[in-house]
């Protein structure tokens, strides 16, 4: 199994976010309402949720004005995001929870058990042009047992600085080392990095699992990635993937959009992205069956949202709205000055070539790929002299250099002192939820861990 494991990075993030959290209130565009709007009704709501930055601005985008707006007091945990866990809390006749923020891949198995509410799509808000629900959201927002809350993705972000003649500007510069040299980080598993070696080969999205699924398809992507082996340096912890572009051992990057954000806005003048060919994932409100407060869940749901909430969360937290009215309200981040679009996975610009990662089928095609993969990390690599890892030619005839002939075992294997394999029960869970904010921040501290909350 490979060392990269997806699940670990949302807990690793969660004491890192810390100095990431926002500054603002939500944008002026989801405003407060009149106080004497609020009923004081003396219910509460309990939510599950990932915590830090992510869940400092779901707190100022929705927590906080729906306790204003109804009265209904909301109360939080963290967990880990493991199907496991969640399914171990709310799988009895009761629930402690009556909503939880899950995976699309965990909402899928829990609904297919029957441990979800079944949600009405027409108690939605229609958007403010009066479109429909099924109008408005993105393919795949609405689910019967849930509705989405955010779309987050792993794209290939990229260091200007280290490109004097021309700028990376679609997926397959990731394969091109001759025009575009240097060192490519990528996760240290089969998870994503088959995926962009096939969208890098010019495999439509639409079409890339069907591939990757053949013989010949996983014989093309591990092709592909022959072509960039010299120069590849692998990761499995989330911030070593930035770590390496910032510090210049990397020209490119594969790594997630809340990380990518914080660093784009700690050196603006360096750090871009190639949102062509981004694999993105979804998170998701959902009720348990045994959730004790069904129907002040559901008027949650329906107000979180609104296209104004989620614009609103969006401008805190690099994070892409499920609605096409939401994205089109968002503005600035209210404390540094820079627009959100532009790093929006779901924005319209960023959304032309994305792939929808499918945990489903990793399911099924894991193992082979995951020892597969195993096997063709550990050869070395052949080195092309006419790409060779630091861009410059070569004479004829040249023996490659040592370092050219064989991955260095730094290369070949992250440093990193968890070699445990991905729980087979788990997704690449939204792996930076926590440090998707800017720097210099402040808001509500952390709550202090209790012994039932994962650590």
């Amino acid at each position: 199994m490979s060392n990269f494991a997806p699940v670990d990075l949302r807990l690793h993030a969660a004491a890192f976010a810390i100095a990431w959290l926002m500054l603002a209130a939500p944008s002026a565009k989801a405003e407060d309402p009149p106080a004497d709007a609020a009923a004081a009704s003396g219910t509460s709501l309990s939510i599950a949720s990932w915590g830090g930055a992510y869940g400092q601005s779901q707190e100022i985008a929705y927590f906080e004005p729906f306790t204003k707006k109804t009265g209904v007091k909301i109360t939080t945990e963290t967990y880990d995001g493991t199907l496991a866990t969640i399914k171990a809390k709310i799988g009895g006749s009761t629930s402690p929870f009556d909503i939880v923020d899950l995976s699309a891949y965990a909402l899928d198995m829990l609904c297919r058990d029957g441990l979800l509410e079944t949600i009405d799509s027409a108690t939605l808000v229609a958007g403010p042009g009066g479109q429909s629900v099924s109008e408005d959201f993105i393919s795949g927002g609405v689910n019967s047992c849930g509705i989405a809350s955010v779309a987050w993705s792993t794209v290939v972000a990229f260091d200007r600085q280290a490109f004097a003649k021309a700028q990376p500007s679609k997926i397959a510069d990731l394969l091109d080392a001759q025009r575009f040299p240097g060192k490519r980080a990528l996760p240290n598993g089969p998870r994503y990095t088959l995926e962009f070696a096939l969208l890098a080969d010019g495999v439509e999205p639409a079409n890339l699992y069907s591939e990757l699924g053949t013989p010949t398809g996983a014989d093309r992507a591990f092709a592909a990635l022959d072509k960039i082996k010299p120069q590849i340096l692998w990761w499995s912890k989330a911030e070593d993937a930035i770590g390496m572009l910032m510090q210049r051992k990397a020209s490119m990057a594969a790594g997630f959009s809340g990380r990518i954000f914080r660093a784009a806005v700690s050196a603006r003048q360096r750090i871009d992205v190639l949102w062509d060919g981004q694999i993105y994932d979804l998170d998701l409100w959902a009720i348990p069956k045994g959730a004790a407060n069904k129907e002040d869940a559901k008027r949650f749901i329906a107000f979180a949202t609104e296209p104004a909430q989620m614009a609103a969360q969006a401008e805190l937290i690099a994070y892409g709205p499920m609605r096409k009215s939401a994205i089109a309200l968002v503005g600035k981040h209210p404390s540094v000055d820079i627009e959100m679009k532009g790093f929006l996975p779901t924005a319209p610009d960023n959304f032309r070539k994305a792939l929808k990662f499918d945990e489903v089928w990793w399911k099924d095609h894991g193992a082979e790929l995951e020892a597969r993969f195993k096997t063709w990390r550990d050869q070395p690599a052949v080195t092309d002299a006419k790409a060779p890892a630091d861009g410059k030619s070569k004479p004829a005839g040249a023996k490659p250099s040592t370092a050219d002939q064989k991955s260095k075992p730094g290369d070949a294997k992250a440093a990193t002192a968890d070699e445990a394999p991905k729980p087979a029960d788990t997704k690449p869970a939204t792996p930076e939820a926590q440090t998707g904010s800017v720097p210099n921040a402040a808001s509500k501290p952390a709550p202090k861990p209790t012994p039932n909350k994962p650590q």
